[in-house]
């Protein structure tokens, strides 16, 4: 099998058909163009590995640099929206030394002090700069490190006194050709049908979205264990409870739902994964004239509700930006965001803030004028991991 370093030397020839002697690179670039790393709080640390193509009888010293312009042409290349972190948050060898007689350098560590996102995703654009004596391999002396930041936030738990409206309180009048919705939360029990948690709008296209309704059932028995979405004059669920597809009590769930007016088309996705379609009128907007959640009152709302990350998009995400998106934040100032209401505010807050800037805020409670303590509600803090398939443990 040919090494790498051969295959660098048979493929490298200038103009002139002068084969290049030899070359320097990345190693981690030469089988690809990025890695994740994962934020943790305080310093991450990871490491890459400075490799010629064969040992020289020189040292040779390299210098190393983030560099914007591979970081632009990445994001040009791959549609992505990487950002460059601030080199102060960034530490790592400036140069490093390949000695005599070795093909390899030590690794080299980079060391990543924990920023705020704000939603975006970072990546670090390290490249090869000015070497002594040796032509740089150019597919593999750039090397992408994009940053990732696990979904870790206090999140409120919820019960019917805390029933709440997004600002403003009149009329939205918007009629959105394309929309998604998407959420976090953790029911502690299934009780009873009709726990709303999230709707909009009114009349044949109503976008109703609650556990429960008398639909379902076993032994003489109804059973509510379910998500259903009622939009478009009809309904769609997350499956029948008595066949399988029930949800649990005290576990973590992230659902979204999407429309497309051209198709007519209405998906429902649990866990990153479509399990639900409805096909209603095409060309028919949604309306969106309010967002209430927690929304049904105290005779149906008898359980608690976690829930957090609450994204409404005036566009159609697909399953694969749904799936991406659900560990982690979204940048705060996407332009497709209508609102997004982490619901990270922590204990005390009264208020969960709409970061878009749209003006979206939600004052905890202000659907229930009797509830006496309606914005008292209990926080708890919880990590969102790839790993894991559905959440249960507070970290």
């Amino acid at each position: 099998m040919m090494t790498f370093g051969a295959m660098l030397l048979a493929a490298c020839e200038n103009a002139k058909n002068d084969t290049i002697d030899n070359l320097i690179y990345i190693n981690e670039a030469s089988s690809a163009k990025t890695k994740e790393v994962t934020m943790q709080d305080g310093t991450t640390r990871t490491s890459v590995t400075i490799r010629l193509a064969k040992a020289a009888e020189q040292d040779v010293t390299a210098e190393l640099a983030m560099d914007a312009s591979v970081l632009e042409s990445y994001n040009k290349k791959n549609e992505t929206n990487y950002k460059m972190p601030s080199e102060e948050n960034i530490s790592f060898p400036k140069t490093v030394t390949i000695k005599a007689g070795s093909v390899s350098a030590e690794p080299i560590d980079i060391d990543i002090q924990s920023f705020e996102t704000e939603g975006a995703t970072y990546a670090i654009p390290l490249s090869i700069k000015a070497v002594s004596g040796i032509e740089k391999a150019e597919s593999s002396s750039n090397f992408m490190v994009v940053l990732v930041k696990a979904l870790k936030q206090p999140v409120p738990a919820f019960n019917y006194y805390n029933a709440m409206q997004a600002a403003p309180l009149e009329d939205w009048g918007m009629n959105l050709p394309n929309y998604t919705l998407e959420w976090w939360c953790k029911m502690s029990g299934f009780s009873v049908n009709n726990q709303a948690i999230i709707n909009s709008g009114g009349g044949g296209i109503e976008l109703y979205i609650r556990f429960g309704d008398l639909v379902y059932s076993s032994g003489g028995r109804y059973v509510y264990n379910f998500l259903q979405v009622k939009t478009m004059g009809s309904q769609f669920d997350t499956g029948d409870p008595t066949s399988g597809n029930g949800l649990e009590a005290d576990v973590w769930y992230h659902f979204a739902v999407t429309y497309d007016a051209a198709t007519g088309t209405s998906l429902l996705y649990k866990n990153g994964t479509q399990i639900a379609s409805l096909v209603s009128s095409v060309g028919t907007p949604m309306v969106i004239d309010r967002l209430q959640m927690i929304s049904s009152g105290s005779a149906y709302f008898k359980d608690e509700c976690e829930m957090c990350q609450v994204r409404l998009w005036k566009v159609t995400r697909s399953a694969n930006q749904i799936r991406k998106g659900m560990y982690s934040e979204v940048e705060y100032t996407n332009p497709d965001l209508i609102l997004y209401i982490p619901m990270n505010d922590g204990e005390g807050a009264t208020t969960l803030r709409d970061v878009t800037g749209n003006g979206h805020d939600v004052k905890i409670g202000n659907l229930e004028s009797s509830g006496g303590n309606s914005s008292d509600v209990t926080w708890e803090t919880y990590t969102f991991a790839v790993s894991y398939t559905h959440l249960t443990l507070p970290t």
